[in-house]
């Protein structure tokens, strides 16, 4: 009896967590019986109560709390909005995989773009790779880590950083030695510093890592 109320608890939780989607096709739902796939080949749109996240796509497909796949999706979490050419939406993790033509903004930052990224949901960070630049402010680098809650980030070398206010131009090719930037959020006004302190680095570089190996599993 203890066995079979376990097996309710569990198959209700892991419902409850799916019915947190709410699904609005553009057009037919076709369900695969065989692996539990359903397929909108019109596209849709999604919602995620639980994470405050919508994705709207041309085309999506998703299996009962696993995934979300999306192809050129346009997505919004809370403040961040973010699009891209494919979009995996990893429910267990909570996380969201941006690959091809990553568009992000954020609270601190407009239009930046790379080639990849990863969104951790639920600790508010952003971790992008390839080609990564924004016009407001003005920098580019090889990767760029972004706590969008706090404010905090760092870019990884090589990369090269306009400071507006000052009039000058930071770069660095060391990949030991990222650059610190601190966003006001009252003021919007940037800090910038090559010597960041070491728990705020040690902190960001750990969601580099995690993005690395959840890419190449």
């Amino acid at each position: 009896m203890k066995r079979a109320g376990l097996l309710f608890l569990l198959v209700a939780l892991a419902a409850a967590r799916f019915a947190a989607l709410s699904i609005e096709p553009y057009g037919d739902q076709v369900f695969d019986l065989a692996t539990g796939v359903t397929t909108l080949p019109q596209g849709g749109v999604i919602h995620d109560n639980a994470n405050d996240l919508s994705i709207d796509a041309e085309y999506v497909e998703y299996k009962e709390d696993v995934y979300v796949l999306a192809r050129k999706a346009k997505s919004e979490a809370g403040k961040v909005r973010f699009a891209a050419e494919q979009l995996r939406y990893e429910l267990p993790e909570d996380r969201v995989r941006l690959e091809g033509g990553v568009v992000l903004d954020t609270p601190q930052v407009k239009a930046l773009e790379a080639r990849s990224a990863w969104i951790f949901l639920k600790d508010g960070v952003a971790v992008l790779e390839g080609g990564v630049r924004a016009m407001s402010p003005e920098l580019e680098a090889e990767a760029m880590v972004s706590d969008y809650r706090s404010g905090e980030a760092l870019l990884l070398a090589p990369y090269r950083y306009r400071d507006a206010a000052l009039g000058v131009t930071l770069s660095g090719k060391n990949p030991e030695k990222p650059l610190y930037l601190k966003f006001d959020a009252e003021t919007g006004e940037v800090q910038a510093s090559s010597k960041p302190a070491a728990e705020v680095k040690a902190r960001l570089l750990a969601f580099v890592e995690r993005a690395r190996a959840a890419a190449n599993p």
